[in-house]
């Protein structure tokens, strides 16, 4: 629509972005990791790099458009309550933003050869990250722009008169550092503020890599697969239950030999990242916030208002999702209903429409498995290391999914190759941690 403004600043933002590198600097950075590794290991494969440009710009989000001035203002205090280290925000934006995708292999020299290069990759970056640091230590708080884009993606879609309905006008979001896997909403007296760990999409990506990877590479599974998946993943777990440093959740090595497989990370992570803001959004669209504080005030107890809370913002989330099957049967302008879709419009919304539902799985699974790796280490490790205390004012990821599932349209319930193979294989790394003595288990959170 022409007179959406959220389609219109999806053109416009760009002018208040700053590239975190410049490109020069970006060539000179793959230039490095091929001498490095060609020097030391000869001639190998020949990789294509994959570059998401979207990682590249930082913006304050408190300068862009609707964004009133008490959203602005805490936007800042988030900022200031706990600064975003910029190393890290770099770091994590650099290694989001190239993956390297390597010929099948015919050797296991040809893996050790692509190993290299995401080692040398990622000891160059946390290099770079560091260099580039002083650049971006201002006040406001310059963070990665993809979760504005993803908000601006989700509200373009919708008609303005649903925007209007659910009082959806006045919300804005901003990225900040918390390290919790889902976002969370703000209530203010001038607008709500959708708040997004500035890790999430590196860390979602990661986890969309490293499942892709096993998947793909089970022909060349060796007998340490469930222990090297292990200490690649820890790293995310200890994020979400301990403090950990940023440039440790993405330094395990994912080898992708496909450039499907690549595109299948990127629209999976963006799908993730989109109906995490969508859910957000149905906290604002179901007024939760005031129905909470009247729960509170009448002295109830509130922890399964707040359980039921979660269940309907995923609902509303999924009901958005079902939105874009049925959009292509009205007319854009009018919302009136133009008759049938043609067969290729509704096989390409459908498709998309799986796609979505499919990346939404993912989320709750790798949301269940961190749970449950977490757990794990909090009930054989915490005389050892600081885990932290787990809210409970969310009920657990596979519950959610559970009631999802009640409502997902259809006869029959999702599933696909990939989840099915990504809810065995967490699970199998689950009990693999789970069969090590203290001692051994330790020793993978400490040696990482």
């Amino acid at each position: 629509m022409l007179d959406n403004h959220y389609a219109i600043w999806l053109g416009d933002d760009n002018n208040r972005c700053l590239p975190v590198i410049d490109q020069q600097a970006l060539y000179m950075i793959l230039a490095e990791v091929h001498f490095r590794v060609s020097s030391t290991m000869g001639d190998g494969p020949k990789a294509k790099t994959i570059l998401d440009m979207e990682q590249l710009q930082v913006a304050d989000y408190s300068s862009f458009e609707g964004v009133s001035e008490i959203q602005r203002t805490q936007i800042r205090e988030f900022h200031a309550r706990e600064p975003v280290r910029p190393e890290e925000m770099i770091y994590l934006a650099l290694r989001s933003l190239i993956q390297f995708v390597w010929p099948e292999p015919q050797s296991h020299d040809e893996l050790r050869y692509a190993a290299a290069h995401d080692f040398v990759l990622d000891e160059i970056l946390v290099r770079k990250a560091v260099e580039l640091a002083p650049g971006f230590s201002t006040p406001e708080g310059l963070l990665p722009y993809w979760g504005r884009l993803a908000f601006l993606k989700v509200m373009s879609r919708l008609p303005n008169a649903n925007v209007d309905r659910f009082g959806l006008g006045g919300v804005a979001c901003a990225l900040v550092k918390d390290a919790q896997f889902n976002a969370k909403t703000w209530a203010f007296r001038d607008g709500s503020v959708i708040t997004m760990n500035y890790a999430l999409e590196p860390i979602l990506k990661h986890f969309n890599r490293f499942i892709l990877h096993y998947h793909d590479t089970q022909p060349h599974a060796g007998p340490r697969r469930l222990a090297r998946a292990w200490s690649g993943i820890v790293p995310t777990v200890l994020h979400f239950w301990a403090k950990v440093s940023a440039t440790r959740l993405t330094r395990s090595s994912a080898i992708l030999h496909d450039e499907n497989t690549a595109a299948t990370v990127q629209w999976l992570t963006n799908d993730q990242i989109e109906f995490i803001a969508m859910h957000e959004l149905g906290h604002v669209a179901l007024d939760h916030a005031d129905r909470l504080k009247a729960a509170r005030s009448s002295g109830a107890d509130v922890r399964e208002l707040r359980h039921e809370f979660e269940f309907g913002a995923d609902a509303f989330a999924l009901e958005l999702l079902r939105s874009r099957l049925i959009g292509s049967s009205e007319d854009p302008k009018s919302g009136t209903d133009v008759g049938p879709t043609p067969i290729k419009d509704w096989r390409t919304d459908y498709t998309n429409y799986q796609h979505g539902i499919g990346a939404m799985y993912l989320l709750f699974t790798y949301m269940d498995f961190v749970q449950r790796a977490g757990e794990l280490l909090g009930s054989r490790l915490a005389a050892h290391i600081p885990i932290n205390q787990q809210s409970h004012s969310h009920p657990g990821a596979r519950s959610r999914l559970d009631r999802l599932e009640l409502m997902h349209l259809g006869e029959h319930l999702y599933t696909s190759p990939l989840l099915r193979y990504a809810s065995g294989f967490l699970q199998d790394i689950l009990n693999y941690a789970s069969g090590l003595d203290d001692d051994s288990l330790l020793a993978t959170v400490e040696s990482d």
